[in-house]
């Protein structure tokens, strides 16, 4: 199922699924009702973007600024440097995090009363070379924030013990990625890397240890990703370049389950949240509803991303780090 709306956000809140849809200029938050939308409250400014929500309200970004929208309000509780915006958000332990996106110095930010924001560190504080964070997450069990970060750096993936005040390098080398999923005891980790045609990382927890799956496509030049989230027993991947969404069982086939070639470079707006039996997916261009058996069907055609020895990706990656062989060399 497909509507022609520019969604660019989507969260499933208590039942109900609430988009923000970017549209010339103009924010709208809306509660999608399954065949209808219903808005809850506009604002100005762009890019917009959902970020968080619950009972208490919504978290989006809207320009450089961070709003609560609570009913039919938007308050705004906190801003970013000039030019630069909010990408994601995630709560653990009572504490809601955020993270800036843009121009370095990019912050991580912590609130508890969805009000009141104090920031808890910058990229640069991770490695001084970064430009910008890219994804956060939280892994509650294990007590670990998690972010990963770019641009042409070193270190690509940090965790923090202490909520974002300290933190260690988890992953120092040539691969890029944006999101996080913790799936048990391992952490995956969607490539966004200009260097290499496409990839998984997956981190072993237990026995800490690294294993990376290339991937490449054959009728794009690279895939990278965007989000990644798992449905029943399905990894679904989002792809900012191409604009797609794509289905695995296994980390290593991925299968198409939509594609938009009408974006040119990579689309920060792809993102897909579970809502029952059924995925609601936001590509910038159209807000989709897939059903299990959708998701299932995409199985049935060839893989869209399939595993390479990536021979010529490997040796652009080990120049990359022989260029910032100090950097690779500090703990």
């Amino acid at each position: 199922m497909k509507f022609a709306v520019p969604a660019t956000g989507v969260k499933s809140v208590n039942g109900s699924v609430y988009v923000t849809v970017n549209d010339v200029g103009a924010c709208r938050v809306s509660v999608f009702k399954g065949d209808t939308m219903e808005d809850v409250v506009s604002l100005h400014g762009r890019p917009c973007t959902l970020l968080w929500g619950s009972r208490e309200g919504l978290l989006v970004s809207c320009g450089e600024a961070l709003y609560l929208v609570s009913g039919n309000e938007a308050k705004p509780v906190l801003r970013a440097k000039a030019g630069n915006w909010f990408w994601h958000a995630v709560e653990g332990d009572g504490r809601i995090f955020v993270h800036e996106y843009g121009q370095s110095p990019t912050g991580i930010y912590v609130t508890e009363d969805l009000e009141s924001f104090r920031k808890v560190s910058t990229n640069v504080d991770v490695d001084p070379r970064s430009k910008h964070f890219h994804y956060l997450v939280l892994d509650d069990s294990r007590g670990l924030l998690i972010a990963t970060l770019g641009d042409g750096n070193v270190v690509r993936v940090a965790v923090s013990q202490d909520y974002g005040h300290t933190w260690r390098p988890l992953y120092k080398g040539p691969w890029q990625f944006v999101p996080v999923l913790v799936d048990g005891n391992r952490m995956v980790f969607g490539f966004d890397s200009g260097i290499t045609k496409g990839g998984v990382g997956v981190y072993d927890i237990e026995y800490n240890e690294w294993s990376f799956v290339f991937l490449k496509s054959l009728s794009h030049r690279r895939a990278q990703f965007a989000s990644l989230k798992r449905f029943g027993g399905y990894y679904i991947g989002c792809l900012g370049y191409p604009t797609a969404i794509v289905v695995s069982r296994d980390l290593k086939h991925w299968h198409l389950l939509h594609l938009d070639n009408s974006h040119l470079e990579y689309n920060h707006f792809v993102g897909v949240e579970p809502w029952g039996e059924k995925l609601v997916a936001a590509t910038s261009r159209e807000l989709l509803v897939f059903e299990l058996k959708d998701v299932v069907k995409a199985f049935e055609e060839k893989p869209f991303l399939t595993p390479h020895r990536a021979h010529l990706d490997r040796l652009r990656g080990l120049a990359f780090t022989i260029r910032r062989i100090q950097w690779t060399l500090k703990p």
